[in-house]
């Protein structure tokens, strides 16, 4: 721009010099031609405008008088100097005086506007709001649910056997949940669930599998407990792992077929204890650390992006993995996480097929540890470890104030259970 203003007024020099050099041929020609005549002539000069038609040439400056001026009669009339006359300067500026170069940058602006907002478009789907899921039911006889989704801000909750604490972040309203279900006629029972989850996108989908996702696993487990006993030898797989598998699966299939438009989903971590093991699945980036001796042992490997076997995966689906400004992988450039429930426009690349670790519970094994990422973006698994082992029952807040001195602005929920509990 700097270039074409110093080219605008070279010209424009270059110009009132060539209009002072006729006007002085022309007062030369007048003056000639009022000695050859008896009466006096009016000589008028019109004002000589740029031939790029920005702006008009000043007037003269006043000069000696040549000997030429000397003679001219005193009766001579002389126009006075033309006014100045600035034309407005165009928001282009370009060399090309017929205005195709202005042209041609207005036509690339435009161009550059509409690519910028179709990448815009591609990077995230629009954000569709389910409506809450109906009541699904109680799991079976005797079977309830201790703990609902965490809606509110803050909630701190010691149960039988577990301790809880969440806390929302300051940029939305609280997506996480959990839940608990136990044997509540048997406080002695081997059977019982837990489960934290995070939700992105809205708390639709967080609502309806915290409150499905724990019910279709009890059941599918109570099923392949009976089918274990009667079928052992058959069985080429730990029947209760495929039992969770297929749960994940169903409530994620549920989700969809309820609300098909919905582009929000959630990522869990769940724990199930049955005849002495610890099963452990889990989707996204919730995670479980067991505490083994003092020592932190992680169940879970985050379903991220980052992972090369997550990547290699979408991309032999078809899918692409792209990095964003913040240094983040997502999916299709939109989801941080590989695999979760719902997401109905990534299916085909975010799936909801879950990986189950199975831990034989033994003397050593201490305590669980499940949360969101709000915690683990913030907390090392060994220092999660260390901070329950001081103090169970304020564990939970105590990690949750760390993680915000430590600058997590998402959602923070943390649960322990107390495993010794099912230890034979």
């Amino acid at each position: 721009m700097l270039l074409h203003l110093q080219t605008v007024r070279f010209l424009c020099s270059v110009v009132a010099a060539f209009a002072r050099l006729v006007r002085e041929l022309r007062k030369a020609a007048a003056m000639a031609t009022a000695a050859c005549s008896p009466s006096p002539v009016a000589v008028l000069t019109a004002p000589a405008v740029s031939p790029i038609g920005l702006i008009a040439s000043t007037p003269l400056p006043k000069r000696r008088k040549t000997l030429a001026q000397a003679a001219v009669p005193e009766n001579l009339l002389v126009a006075p100097p033309p006014p100045l006359v600035v034309l407005p300067l165009p928001a282009v500026v370009s060399d090309d005086v017929s205005g195709v170069g202005m042209v041609e940058q207005q036509q690339a602006a435009q161009s550059m506007t509409k690519t910028k907002a179709a990448w815009a478009a591609r990077r995230r789907p629009s954000r569709l709001v389910i409506p809450a899921a109906d009541d699904a039911g109680e799991v079976a006889a005797g079977w309830g649910v201790a703990a609902a989704p965490a809606k509110e801000a803050d909630v701190e909750v010691e149960g039988d056997g577990f301790w809880l604490a969440s806390r929302a972040g300051p940029r939305h309203a609280m997506e996480d949940a959990y839940a608990v279900v136990t044997d509540k006629n048997d406080a002695d029972s081997q059977l019982a669930f837990y489960g934290v989850f995070d939700g992105h996108g809205g708390r639709a989908a967080v609502d309806f599998v915290s409150e499905r996702l724990s019910k279709n696993v009890v059941s599918a487990v109570l099923a392949a407990a009976g089918t274990t006993e009667t079928r052992r030898e058959a069985l080429s797989e730990d029947a209760v792992s495929a039992a969770i598998r297929a749960a994940y699966l169903a409530t994620d299939s549920e989700l969809l077929t309820k609300h098909q438009d919905a582009s929000g989903g959630a990522c869990a971590a769940t724990a199930v204890v049955k005849g002495g093991d610890l099963y452990v699945a889990h989707l996204g980036d919730c995670r479980a650390v067991l505490s083994r001796d003092g020592a932190a042992a992680a169940l879970t490997a985050d379903h991220t992006c980052a992972a090369e076997d997550e990547r290699a995966r979408i991309e032999r689906e078809g899918g692409y993995v792209s990095r964003s400004g913040s240094g983040v992988w997502r999916v299709q450039g939109s989801l941080a996480v590989s695999r979760a429930f719902g997401d109905g426009a990534l299916k085909q690349w975010v799936v909801a097929e879950p990986a189950v670790t199975r831990v034989p519970l033994a003397a050593g094994c201490e305590f669980l540890v499940i949360a969101s990422d709000g915690l683990w973006d913030k907390i090392s698994n060994q220092e999660a470890v260390d901070v329950v082992s001081r103090s169970r029952a304020t564990a939970c807040r105590e990690l949750v104030d760390m993680a915000r001195r430590r600058g997590s602005r998402d959602d923070v929920t943390v649960m322990v259970v107390d495993l010794q509990r099912f230890v034979r």
